[in-house]
């Protein structure tokens, strides 16, 4: 709409004319519309923010444990479960509060003020006060106030990186287009929030606010739900696991306890309730938290900010990476590597904007430049961009292309100083997208003559030139010529190469500098190819990614020839991949698009709402997907991803605050490494899990078969509730500094259904609380002649030193002896805290009489530790019969092979 109809007839539309709007027609319309602006959704309360953070099932079920606590009439354990809960809802409340902000940074980013025509003068008007049907000027570093169809141009390029993903500024025209273009085609028209980076224009306002390509965009973002990360969906299905477990096991001893002993009523009901809070890993929270919290500050160290804690784990979920090409997996910096001067193809080394770089021909280095060296000054003085260094690095102010140009002169030696020094400008013939070039006429002043130099597409250039330069000598240009150069072109163009051709003309004799005059009659210098050249180490991070069974899609405005050579260069794009255009997107149903995900390696010229049906269909396959993204196009997908990371340094506002996570330096290798970092902690954190359930099962075990015995209860509550809340904890938490297991990145990704207990986890759980259980109770029924509170001290200790023991089994998926036993100096503290409270709660006489305890002998320590370390056996050599299925690989998500174009 807009782009294809001619501007009489949007002027008859819109009731306008290109004098503009009077300045009471433009205050009746804005009365009428509303303000040009983003309109703000209906805010979610502080109270109802912090009311949604009670309804996760485990903080519910840690605070009944702590009524009951209460109930009991242990405060200290009250109050120690309510303080994690209280921990954790802080930090959802904070979380959610920062996402609401996600609107409100769309319009910190909209143009502020604009020039416009009223009453037939230009007037400077703010943004917000822009209507349907104003003419609106518009100038190089102006920010788009409104989407705007063009009806005259200047050399008007505008920056739409941010809303189309396109890598290069967008060259504008003034003419009626061909209808079904998407965004990234309709090159007469400019959007909302674009950047005007070269040249002047003039145009009608066709659209505002809400109503923009914008505007649609935080309409998107407003409706778009964000689903739960798959930790806090893991962890609430363990905690009504848990629960059923616990109601069951509560019930069993007490249904026992009434039946088989001779246990006063009161007194049985609030041991099976102490019971029942030491069933409840009370301390997992806290543990996942600090686990949690620890891993994002060491994914900080490594350039990834989590924004969300559970984002730190579910990085290590991920099944599926979607990134943008440009400046994630390309460095963002146009180079040129190819060019073509006196009949010879020649290599330029160098990487990005730095100026330093050599020529080779046939693999051999050129030291002798002087042949290309008016090629390389043409490229120079016709440009508008600039070098420029700041902190140590290298940076283009202007254009890409036109910047590459400079940094391929000065790889040959050509600097700023010597161009002012020797060349001054005397006009400008800018480029416009009829011509497809751009000329300078310049003094010379060291052969004291007026030179015209040129740029622009090579078949235009060549269709103007009659001689070339070979080897400083020019020469009639041939037929022959003129094919061998077409031919060199294509090839350029083949490899995905950008292709400039360049020329110069001596232009003393002319009296004006018209481009009737100047630009025919030219000289051919030679052809520039220039790419945005993959980063280091992503060839690297992609064939890692493929090691772990993740799967990689391109998603980018860049046109498609361009996304696929880059993809086949790192590794990413083989011949049974897809590579898809937007367009050809569209034409998919969701069936379709639901058959060809899995084999679609490439998205190019996609649109906003493209990325976030990629994501949704990816989603509904059951994949964990991560998204990247540094524009405002991209923030629904971003928001709907499950774990969306923003550009920290090319990332617009909206897309910071919506992600999860935030990509410091921009590069797709560090994406890899925290994806490794994520899987570790939720290694950790399952075998934080697996060791306190595997003693909590112990405790209740050694109580169950108690009371099926008719023995006494082995234990008093509050010895129970101790171990719950201070040996179990201490050591756990300890876990969380464990080192990665050396196969993190070899496994293929975990099922993002399976329940974080699974099948084998259970079995190991199960069987090693039966073995705690039925060696606590040999050892209290060998006691239990001697004296009822002799035996239940030896019973506790006995499952806190198993407890010991099975912590260090569990530091590991394999076997223990590939972990030295004391390297990870905080386990080695949180065991050595847990024995030494055990052994002040057994020694010290007034802790005796709260927890019932007796001293104990140098021979009862024998006793207890040879019993308890068999546990640590046990648990060993349970790990060669019982794969701990938590460490291995699944089989939902292997890995696509990557690589040629296969078009729908």
């Amino acid at each position: 709409m807009y782009f294809d109809e001619p501007i009489t007839g949007i002027y008859t539309a819109l009731h306008t004319s290109q004098e503009g709007l009077s300045a009471s027609e433009a205050d009746a319309r804005l009365r009428a519309n509303g303000f040009n602006e983003i309109q703000k959704r209906k805010n979610t309360t502080v109270l109802v923010i912090l009311l949604n953070q009670f309804q996760n099932f485990l903080t519910v079920l840690l605070i009944i444990a702590g009524v009951i606590s209460l109930f009991l009439g242990d405060l200290y354990d009250f109050i120690g479960i309510i303080a994690i809960v209280i921990l954790s809802v802080i930090l959802g409340f904070v979380q959610e509060y920062r996402a609401e902000k996600s609107v409100e940074a769309l319009e910190k980013i909209s143009a502020p003020y604009a020039k416009v025509m009223r009453d037939g003068k230009e007037i400077r008007v703010p943004a917000r006060e822009i209507v349907s049907g104003d003419i609106v000027i518009l100038e190089e570093g102006d920010i788009v106030p409104a989407d705007i169809r063009l009806f005259e141009e200047s050399s008007l390029k505008i920056d739409e990186s941010s809303l189309t993903g396109e890598s290069t500024p967008s060259k504008k025209v003034s003419a009626q287009l061909t209808p079904g273009l998407s965004v990234a085609d309709q090159e007469n028209m400019c959007f909302s929030s674009t950047i005007v980076t070269y040249g002047k224009g003039k145009g009608v306002v066709v659209n505002t606010g809400m109503h923009t390509e914008f505007g649609r965009i935080a309409k998107t973002l407003q409706e778009t739900e964000t689903g739960k990360t798959p930790l806090q969906v893991k962890f609430e299905i363990m905690a009504r696991q848990l629960t059923f477990a616990v109601i069951g096991l509560v019930l069993v001893v007490f249904i026992f306890g009434v039946l088989s002993l001779d246990v006063p009523l009161m007194k049985l009901f609030l041991f099976s309730l102490s019971l029942a809070v030491a069933a409840v890993p009370s301390s997992l929270t806290a543990i996942v938290t600090i686990s949690l919290a620890m891993g994002s500050r060491r994914l900080a160290a490594k350039n990834m900010i989590i924004k969300q804690l559970p984002a730190a784990e579910s990085l290590g979920s991920v099944t599926v990476i979607c990134t943008d090409k440009t400046g994630t997996l390309t460095r963002n910096q146009m180079t040129i590597t190819k060019l073509y001067a006196n009949n010879m193809e020649m290599d330029v080394s160098g990487k990005g904007y730095i100026p330093e770089g050599k020529f080779y021909y046939e693999n051999k280095e050129v030291s002798e430049i002087k042949h290309i060296e008016l090629l390389l000054r043409t490229g120079h003085l016709c440009n508008n961009a600039k070098l420029a260094q700041s902190e140590g690095k290298w940076a283009i102010v202007g254009d890409s292309t036109e910047g590459s140009l400079i940094v391929l002169a000065k790889k040959g030696n050509i600097h700023e100083e010597d161009i002012q020094k020797g060349y001054r400008q005397i006009k400008e013939l800018p480029f416009d997208s009829d011509r497809k070039r751009m000329s300078v006429i310049v003094e010379n002043k060291k052969n004291k003559k007026k030179e015209a130099y040129l740029k622009g597409a090579p078949d235009i250039i060549l269709k103007s030139c009659t001689k070339i330069m070979v080897n400083g000598k020019i020469h009639l240009l041939t037929k022959k010529d003129r094919d061998r150069i077409m031919q060199k072109n294509d090839a350029f163009a083949k490899r995905s190469l950008r292709v400039l051709g360049l020329a110069f003309k001596d232009v003393s004799r002319l009296k004006t500098y018209e481009i009737s005059t100047v630009e025919k009659d030219l000289v051919f210098l030679g052809l520039v190819g220039m790419i945005d050249p993959p980063r280091e180490g992503v060839t690297d991070a992609i064939a890692k990614c493929n090691a772990a069974g993740i799967d990689v899609v391109m998603i980018t405005g860049d046109h498609p020839a361009t996304a696929a050579a880059i993809a086949a260069e790192i590794g990413l794009l083989h011949p049974e991949d897809i590579v898809l255009t937007g367009t050809e997107l569209d034409a998919l149903s969701d069936a379709e698009l639901d058959a060809k995900i899995k084999r679609i390696r490439i998205i190019a010229r996609t649109l906003p709402i493209q990325k976030l049906r990629i994501v949704t269909a990816l989603q509904k396959q059951g994949e964990i997907v991560a998204m990247t993204g540094d524009g405002v196009n991209d923030a629904p997908a971003l928001k709907k991803a499950d774990v969306g990371i923003a550009m920290g340094i090319t990332g617009t506002d909206v897309s910071k605050e919506v992600a999860k996570a935030i990509l410091v330096d921009d590069n797709f290798t560090t994406i890899v490494n925290a994806i490794e970092e994520g899987r570790t902690i939720y290694d950790k954190i399952i075998k934080s899990t697996k060791y306190l359930l595997a003693c909590n099962v112990g405790e209740v075990v050694s109580v169950l078969l108690a009371i099926i015995m008719r023995l006494p209860l082995p234990m008093v509550p509050l010895q129970i509730l101790l171990m719950n809340l201070l040996t179990d904890g201490l050591p756990a938490l300890g876990l969380g500094s464990e080192k990665a297991e050396d196969d993190v990145m070899q496994r293929k990704p975990r099922s993002p259904r399976a329940n974080p207990l699974t099948k084998n986890m259970l079995i190991l759980i199960a069987l090693f609380g039966l073995f705690m259980g039925i060696g606590t109770l040999f050892v209290f029924n060998l006691y239990r002649g001697i004296a009822l509170t002799y035996a239940q001290t030896m019973a506790f200790t006995t499952l806190v030193m198993f407890e010991m023991f099975a912590v260090m089994s569990v530091r590991s998926f394999n076997s223990f002896i590939k972990v030295g036993p004391f390297s990870n100096k905080w386990l080695t503290i949180g065991i050595a805290s847990s024995v030494l409270i055990q052994i002040i709660v057994i020694y010290v006489p007034p802790l005796q009489k709260i927890f019932g305890t007796v001293p104990l002998t140098g021979m009862d320590w024998v006793v207890l530790l040879a019993v308890s370390s068999l546990g640590f056996v046990f648990m060993e050599v349970g790990k060669i019969f019982i794969k701990d299925d938590a460490g291995q690989i699944s089989s939902t998500a292997a890995p696509q092979p990557a690589a040629q174009k296969n078009n729908i």
